[in-house]
């Protein structure tokens, strides 16, 4: 019990500062209207915009200002902020300089903005179906392992999907018509189709479930198959089972049709009826599936660069229907990729990148297509509204011109998905490319969000967010720049403040339950030592006679107070261990039992954590044993008080 509350309150932490950090530091109001910012915005070297901290950070001087070249500067600013030399402060370049100073911490800058999401989904049944909606926008860390954990994995309908609309392409993403889908041209439909085989190794393919017209040139030499035939004075179709168990299912699905022997050969097949009636099948006939079946399969590599649409990629393929094998080269027009291996983590940068996020050097990597656009990882939930990795779309922002308010479009791609836990506004939160979220964060004032731009500083012990906070503080202190940066532990995010209270307040009511469990269970042992002390009366009464100290006779039942807690913590370790080792199997027969998910994924994730908390173990052995010991004094006082004589006599 104790484990698994541990384990979950870790695992929604580590969900909820997966998109921010332990330890955040955000401009002020002081920063907004210090000159150091401000001077950006008339200054002709800055393209009078004024500068993220990334810019800041990079700029080579602290101010972008010419005094000889630029406007006056408004009399209502704020005088510039010198050092002892007399120079401006480089506000940024001082704050990562004063963090860098702290030891076994690293600082990244972020940016968080708002932007409406556009989105076409490719091959929905609906041609025209798309989704809009508002979302927050942030910036993709390339050195934020936590985030990258949460990305989920490509499975095989990810695939599925990404590999057919590779065949498509958004006309201009930038026009009012972007989510009007073209067939990409040859050239770009082979480059596509050698970037996807140059990072996926297909290792099976499977057919669909509605079942599979077998191509004619894949039945072997000879050999013979037994067949539901659909006779129309004469067999227009026949439907092979996988394996022979299935012929009666299929015999009544199709009015009781009558099952025939096919056999194959060379030159032609035969199907032989149950009235002995031989049939010569003409390549007309249609022989199919039934089911999904899966098949090896490996692409023709070679064909690869000059295929034109990826339906016509031919694949190798092997399979066995009722024991007889088939094998032979087919178009992967009508099969799906049943299972494969993705490359997602590469030494150098990849000659061919892939479409999907990816680790280069150690550091991450969300991809930019020239036709597609900016890749973008959209929280898990998308999937619910049937959105695919490789979707298209646009991300939109409103910018003011001299005249009126244009709306501005970028074109973006579904590159992944990432599960954002339970952080109040993950449902809306599309990762992107920084370059992107600088656009879109310049198109509004900053002042109105001071927390749409900052720093996030990251260190592996959370436990130690308040002393890396304070000696934040103090640096910043020392610098004379703590004015300008307010420095936040991630208790205390304004998004996030109130779930961890809660969180903490859940795991210390479970622990003051669990407490009680214990004492409920160890003053058991106070009315088992005491029975003992009755049936042992004889035995005391000759202890003492014999000389034994009331101390002595009050320790021994001490003692025996002390094994039975140890001895059942231990057997109580070992219950849960067995536990959490089958937590799912016992999660599965709950869930079953009341007809829904016991646990929701949204909240608790695919899996409960499983894992032995060695400081619940530690907390459990410790308080069961003091709790026994402390119950072993009632009886173990009532034996000390026993006299010889009384118990001598009465025995």
């Amino acid at each position: 019990f104790f484990s698994v509350t541990s384990g979950l309150e870790k695992l929604w932490i580590d969900k909820l500062i997966a998109l921010t950090a332990p330890v955040r530091v955000t401009p002020t109001t002081d920063y907004y209207r210090s000159f150091y910012y401000l001077s950006d915005s008339i200054s002709s070297d800055s393209d009078y915009t004024l500068k993220s901290i990334a810019e800041k950070r990079e700029s080579a001087i602290p101010l972008s200002y010419n005094a000889n070249i630029d406007e006056e500067i408004p009399t209502h600013w704020s005088s510039p902020d010198l050092d002892q030399n007399g120079d401006i402060k480089d506000l940024v370049k001082i704050a990562f300089a004063e963090i860098d100073g702290v030891p076994n911490v690293s600082a990244e800058d972020f940016e968080m903005t708002v932007g409406n999401l556009k989105l076409k989904q490719i091959g929905n049944s609906e041609q025209n179906s798309q989704i809009s909606q508002a979302s927050y926008l942030g910036s993709f860390d390339t050195r934020n392992s936590g985030l990258v954990n949460t990305i989920q994995p490509l499975s095989a309908e990810d695939l599925n999907h990404l590999y057919f609309t590779l065949a498509y392409a958004p006309e201009n993403g930038l026009e009012s018509n972007a989510h009007d889908l073209f067939f990409a041209t040859p050239s770009a439909v082979q480059e596509n189709l050698e970037r996807f085989f140059s990072n996926v190794t297909i290792n099976s393919l499977k057919t669909p479930e509605t079942g599979w017209v077998i191509p004619h040139h894949l039945f072997p030499n000879e050999g013979s198959l037994t067949a539901v035939a659909l006779l129309e004075q004469y067999p227009k179709r026949l439907i092979i089972p996988q394996n022979n168990s299935q012929l009666e299912v299929l015999k009544k699905k199709y009015n009781d049709a009558p099952l025939g022997k096919l056999t194959f050969g060379s030159d032609h097949n035969v199907l032989t009826l149950p009235n002995d009636e031989n049939i010569l099948l003409g390549h007309d006939t249609v022989i199919a599936t039934t089911g999904a079946l899966t098949m090896t399969g490996a692409v023709q590599e070679e064909a690869v660069s000059t295929s034109r649409h990826p339906a016509e990629v031919p694949f190798e393929v092997a399979f066995s229907l009722q024991n007889t094998p088939f094998k032979g080269v087919v178009p992967i027009r009508n099969l799906e990729i049943a299972k494969a291996d993705v490359t997602t983590q590469f030494k150098d940068r990849p000659e061919k990148p892939p479409f999907w996020s990816y680790s280069q050097n150690n550091e991450y990597v969300l991809p930019k297509d020239p036709l597609l656009g900016d890749g973008i990882l959209l929280p898990k939930t998308f999937r619910e509204a049937h959105v695919k990795i490789g979707d298209q779309g646009t991300l939109s922002y409103y910018s003011p011109t001299t005249s009126s308010v244009q709306e501005m479009r970028l074109p973006v791609y579904v590159a992944g998905f990432y599960d954002p836990g339970i952080i109040p506004i993950g449902g809306k939160f599309v990762i992107a490319n920084k370059k992107i979220t600088s656009l879109f964060r310049l198109s509004h004032m900053q002042e109105d969000s001071l927390l749409s731009n900052g720093i996030n500083v990251r260190f592996s012990a959370l436990d130690k967010a308040d002393q890396v906070k304070e000696a934040l503080e103090k640096r910043f202190q020392e610098a004379g720049i703590s004015s300008y940066w307010k420095v936040e532990t991630y208790k205390e995010y304004e998004f996030t403040r109130d779930l961890i209270q809660q969180l903490h307040s859940e795991k210390n009511l479970f622990t003051l339950i669990s407490t009680v469990i214990i004492i409920v269970a160890c003053s058991n042992i106070i009315s088992m030592l005491i029975i003992l002390v009755n049936d042992k009366k004889l035995e005391i009464g000759i202890l003492r006679s014999m000389g034994a100290s009331s101390p002595s006779v009050a320790c021994i039942f001490g003692f025996c107070g002390i094994i039975m807690g140890f001895v059942g913590s231990l057997i109580g370790a070992i219950a849960a261990f067995l536990t959490l080792h089958n937590i799912q199997a016992l999660v599965r027969f709950l869930s079953w039992i009341q007809g829904y998910d016991m646990f929701n994924p949204m909240f608790y994730g695919d899996t409960l954590p499983h894992d032995m908390s060695g400081e619940a173990l530690i907390f459990v052995f410790f308080a069961t044993v003091v709790i026994s010991l402390i119950a072993g004094l009632v009886p173990a006082a009532k034996a000390s008080m026993l006299r010889p004589s009384t118990i001598l006599r009465s025995e």
